[in-house]
């Protein structure tokens, strides 16, 4: 069977991540089918194609059907490519794919800013930015509905929140959880002159290291940082952050001290950087299933985290929740964590046992084309 991926309109973050975990899985899966794949430049450079084998088929997507500007001319070029490949079924990894085929299409959907409405992150938007975003929730819903006849999200929790909002039946909406990369599994291997291994700055006496791999989005809520700084007095706290270069001096103007920028990085560094750190710091105010709890958990590493649902569903004993809204309990919390070993080991334990509950690389890319495959006999 034909199965088309389609990451084309995929540039940055978790969906990006995701989307290549899911495509190098496929190498040791099976031979049974033909995979047809659709990438975007971002993708394709970190897709080592000749790791593939005769079965893989890469087209590169030079631009984003997302962009209006090149939207129309976009479309006709994965229009005649479909019509060349004649695929069995689309599976856009996440939507919105801004492209409707004529095979099945499957979307993955993950923005939870679409499917809660009434999310505090909203209300903490300028007025500007929040008609903004309510404007853009409208344009995905719009797009998702027309271009998609299947749709999974990542937990029970958004499928039913999705389902309501957009309008769409549960029996259209599949589920399949998040996971780290398989390259979390090779971590104990990669030393400080291995290929993936980017070399932080020489630690501090006494220095304690909070992590938080994640783009610039509002909901990521990263300004709190420096609403937090002031009642961090006598601890040597690192913030340590994988912002593009606008993103860190429009956040931390005269935070550099205590925020340390190393800078967008591919998903083949991520262990490194938890490893030469001591904790995950999110304070997001919206997430689905933020692929940052399984990391750390993967790593060895206790996590301080926002006292949401989203949080607590996914890492229930296994974190240390604060309230990002208010930066005196966020320093508490920290401080807690920095000067309690005890409460760190336990932390770490309880994610150990927490991990086992959820999907790896492999079996997430499993039941992704199981679906596929069920919706291709129907």
């Amino acid at each position: 069977m034909k199965i088309l991926i389609n990451i084309s309109n995929l540039y940055v973050g978790g969906g990006l991540q995701v989307a290549l975990s899911f495509i190098n899985e496929l190498k040791d899966i099976d031979r049974q089918h033909q995979y047809y794949i659709f990438l975007s430049p971002a993708g394709n450079k970190q897709i080592n194609q000749k790791e593939f084998l005769d079965n893989f088929y890469f087209f590169l997507i030079e631009k984003s059907p997302a962009s209006l500007k090149t939207r129309k001319k976009i479309v006709k070029k994965l229009n005649r490519l479909e019509e060349y490949i004649k695929p069995d079924i689309v599976f856009s990894v996440f939507g919105p794919s801004y492209w409707r085929p004529k095979s099945k299409h499957l979307i993955g959907f993950a923005d939870g800013w679409l499917y809660n409405p009434e999310s505090v992150a909203y209300s903490l938007l300028p007025l500007f930015k929040r008609i903004k975003m309510r404007l853009h929730r409208k344009y995905k819903s719009y797009f998702l509905k027309r271009d998609a006849n299947y749709y999974v999200l990542e937990t029970l929790d958004a499928k039913n929140k999705f389902s309501r909002v957009i309008g769409v039946k549960k029996d259209k909406v599949f589920v399949v959880g998040n996971a780290y990369s398989s390259i979390f599994d090779e971590y104990e291997h990669i030393k400080s002159n291995h290929e993936h291994f980017i070399n932080l700055p020489k630690r501090q006496d006494n220095e304690f290291r909070l992590v938080y791999i994640a783009y610039n989005h509002p909901n990521k809520n990263l300004k709190s940082i420096n609403e937090v700084l002031p009642f961090l007095n006598g601890l040597n706290i690192k913030f340590f952050l994988t912002l593009d270069d606008d993103s860190y001096k429009t956040l931390f103007p005269s935070q550099t001290k205590n925020v340390i920028n190393i800078g967008p990085i591919p998903q083949k560094l991520c262990p490194s950087v938890y490893k030469q750190c001591d904790a995950l710091f999110s304070p997001s105010l919206l997430e689905t299933f933020s692929v940052a709890y399984p990391e750390a958990m993967k790593m060895g590493k206790p996590i301080l985290t926002s006292n949401y649902s989203f949080a607590k569903d996914v890492c229930q004993e296994a974190a240390l929740y604060f309230d990002p809204l208010d930066p005196k309990d966020m320093a508490k919390k920290i401080k807690m964590l920095v000067q309690d070993k005890v409460l760190r080991d336990r932390l770490v334990k309880e994610g150990k046992r927490r991990l086992k509950k959820f999907e790896s690389a492999r079996t997430r890319a499993e039941k992704y084309i199981a679906i596929c495959e069920n919706l291709m006999k129907s």
